[in-house]
């Protein structure tokens, strides 16, 4: 992420607060996946829903 990253953010309408909340979530999930795939952790069942069906049921939430 680079200051060009902060500053497009910002003009969207994110806080320093909320764009600070975002890169912490953002970077625990990146490390929570890295230590489930160098432990070979199994994904769940539904996190391996083809793409075809994952996206046919996000447009029935619309």
């Amino acid at each position: 992420m680079l200051e060009d990253d902060v500053v497009y953010l910002r003009d969207v309408g994110f806080d320093d607060e909320q764009i600070t909340i975002a890169a912490q979530v953002i970077g625990y999930f990146n490390y929570i996946n890295r230590i489930a795939d160098g432990l070979g952790v199994d994904l769940e069942g539904q996190m391996t829903t083809p793409v075809e069906e994952w996206l046919n049921r996000k447009a029935d939430f619309r």
